[in-house]
């Protein structure tokens, strides 16, 4: 093999990748987690929707717990967790995933260093775009249901 391809190879050995959940550290994670959510009850547009959750220390660890491995950690424990149903059935949309992305970001710079938040917020984006199709296909399902 080519000596320059054995360096390439060797440059990326997937042992030496850094998740993005080692980078920022899971102290971090539950901070971000729990300021968030702290603001999120006094929100203007989100503290309604948010007004469901019953216990909010279950529901920070529970989120805590999903970001961590979204963002690369080894899970802790097993557990399951629907987001599409739960944000579907609080009456999620567009201009509140809007709302709900900005105070993240805010809160992530609040915490994090601008590359890592920049790069966490990636992840939110991907993951709110994805929650937001299935939500409208939840709810074009509804509406077909309804018409029936």
């Amino acid at each position: 093999m080519d000596s320059s391809i054995k360096t390439l190879m060797n440059i990326i050995k997937p042992i030496d990748r850094v998740s993005l959940a080692a980078k920022i550290g899971k102290p971090s994670v539950d901070k971000v987690v729990d300021d968030f959510y702290n603001r999120i009850q006094i929100h203007p547009t989100l503290s309604e929707p948010f007004s469901i959750v019953g216990h909010w220390d279950e529901h920070k660890e529970k989120i805590s717990q999903f970001w961590w491995v979204a963002l690369g950690g080894n899970p802790s424990n097993s557990y399951s967790y629907d987001p599409v149903g739960k944000h579907f059935t609080a009456g999620f949309t567009q201009n509140l995933l809007n709302d709900w992305k900005t105070l993240f970001f805010e809160v992530l710079t609040t915490h994090l260093t601008l590359e890592l938040a920049y790069e966490w917020q990636k992840r939110v984006e991907m993951i709110g775009e994805n929650l937001l199709r299935q939500n409208d296909r939840l709810n074009e399902r509804d509406h077909n249901n309804t018409q029936i």
